[in-house]
């Protein structure tokens, strides 16, 4: 079993439930085994510099919240590889998608976009779903704004082909 598979099934039981997430799954395990409130288990190793983590799909995530009663859930895990095995160091517990801040998130260019975690993780517990959906407006809006700037650097360099 690969690390993220294994970081995926522990949580998956703290929290009662059994990992059956695939790739083409948008939760790696159903909080409460309900197919409405999928858990997506975001890690992230310690030893690594890992910059700007993907998160979810723009696009996927809207689709999904457009669905009526469907709701999405992450955990966000912290953890180290050492000789005695995987070590979780900490994990955020459920974070509903609509309570994370866009302070800390940004969409960047990957096919429709990629929702990314920039900074370290803020939770807005007053925030809801029309209020995380408004700063998912403005953060598509820049992220256009550069595709476009990326558009026209391209049609410069090629219009004399």
């Amino acid at each position: 079993m690969d690390r993220y598979r294994e970081i995926e099934v522990k949580l998956a039981e703290k929290h009662g439930a059994v990992a059956k997430g695939t790739r083409k799954s948008i939760g790696d395990f159903l909080l409460n085994n309900d197919p409405q409130k999928p858990v997506n288990v975001k890690s992230t190793n310690l030893a690594n510099n890992n910059y700007s983590p993907n998160i979810i799909s723009a696009m996927r995530l809207i689709k999904w919240l457009k669905q009526d009663g469907n709701e999405l859930y992450f955990i966000f895990v912290d953890y180290n590889v050492t000789k005695a095995g995987l070590e979780i160091v900490k994990d955020s517990g459920i974070v509903a998608v609509h309570n994370i801040s866009w302070n800390c998130l940004t969409i960047e260019a990957q096919g429709w976009g990629v929702i990314q975690m920039c900074k370290p993780l803020e939770v807005d517990l007053k925030q809801d779903l029309k209020g995380f959906l408004k700063g998912m407006k403005n953060a598509y809006e820049i992220y256009m704004r550069k595709e476009a700037k990326k558009v026209e650097i391209i049609k410069e360099m090629i219009k004399d082909f």
